[in-house]
């Protein structure tokens, strides 16, 4: 008698859903192959592009040696900066976690990390990539893809084109940041292309993208970031921005292909390579951690391989 609902029922948190937020549309990972490397700094060979398209004179006279060919080779540097963070699993929350939701609890921690250490990554290796001082070309856009004027077929044929002419290779890749991507597959005239006069009534995946402007791999950046610092407001923003590269790359590191980038990763036994470690209880701290790291430097090794479109979404004076 006289019982309120508090008196039968305890709040207790949904284990079925949390209003939590995870990072997605990460990109980073795929956009250069990823080469590892027996030491944190060395050398690796560059070769030149002009030997190897040079036109020899094959004609041998009798009873002469055969003419020796030769390849000039120069050397850059790189260095496998150290990545790491952690977060703690306190003994408060250990002890009030049910044992059922024990390894939710470590998993989500665990998660937590990645998606930070992903984060940095993806925003490091977009800022490079996204400045046109790091590639072989860049302009903005004359005409933005959401205009009546806009012609983004054009665009990206004359992007691939320049890249193609420039250096003997037609780019492979293709990176979209998420406006761009968006803009590209509403075009009406995109639309027309792959799906016929009247556009058919859909808009078209990565794979139909690819298909039209005959490029094997098409990555849309959809990830974000808040750039906003702690306790301060939320400022969020597309790390992709409004961007559109394309570079040749191979599908795996290869000394007989050029590649516009490399991500060059100690991997050495003992090391830490992106994956969890997991340190003992500290009885000062009253916790335990998880701890997840890398080593990695991403380079630009071929420049020329690549062309930025910027501003694809607003107006430009470019291309």
């Amino acid at each position: 008698m006289g019982a309120t609902s508090h008196d039968i029922h305890v709040d207790a948190l949904l284990s079925q859903m949390a209003m939590g937020y995870r990072p997605e549309g990460f990109i980073a990972d795929m956009l250069f192959p990823v080469v590892n490397v027996g030491k944190q700094s060395d050398l690796y060979v560059e070769f030149s592009r002009a030997d190897r398209l040079r036109r020899q004179n094959t004609l041998r006279a009798p009873g002469t040696p055969a003419r020796k060919v030769e390849q000039e080779m120069g050397s850059a540097t790189y260095y496998c900066n150290n990545y790491a963070l952690k977060a703690n699993v306190t003994l408060e929350d250990r002890e009030n976690a049910d044992p059922i939701f024990l390894d939710t609890l470590i998993n989500g921690r665990a998660q937590f990390v990645m998606d930070h250490m992903l984060l940095d990554w993806e925003v490091r290796l977009a800022n490079q990539v996204n400045s046109g001082s790091n590639v072989g070309s860049y302009t903005a856009t004359a005409s933005a893809w959401t205009g009546s004027g806009a012609d983004p077929l054009e665009d990206v044929n004359t992007v691939i084109d320049n890249v193609h002419f420039a250096t003997g290779v037609r780019p492979n890749r293709m990176v979209l940041g998420l406006k761009a991507y968006n803009a590209l597959r509403r075009n009406s005239t995109v639309r027309n292309l792959i799906f016929g006069t009247n556009n058919g009534g859909g808009y078209p995946n990565t794979q139909q993208i690819s298909g039209l402007f005959n490029i094997e791999q098409i990555l849309v950046g959809g990830a974000f970031q808040n750039t906003g610092q702690e306790k301060l407001a939320e400022s969020l923003g597309a790390i992709w921005g409004d961007n559109m590269l394309v570079y040749y790359a191979p599908s795996a590191p290869t000394i007989e292909r050029p590649s516009f980038g490399y991500s060059m990763r100690w991997n050495r036994p003992g090391l830490p390579n992106m994956t969890v470690e997991r340190h003992p209880y500290d009885s000062r701290n009253k916790a335990e951690e998880l701890e997840i790291g890398y080593y990695q430097d991403e380079k630009i090794t071929g420049a020329s391989y690549g062309f930025l479109l910027t501003n694809v979404t607003s107006s430009g004076t470019g291309i």
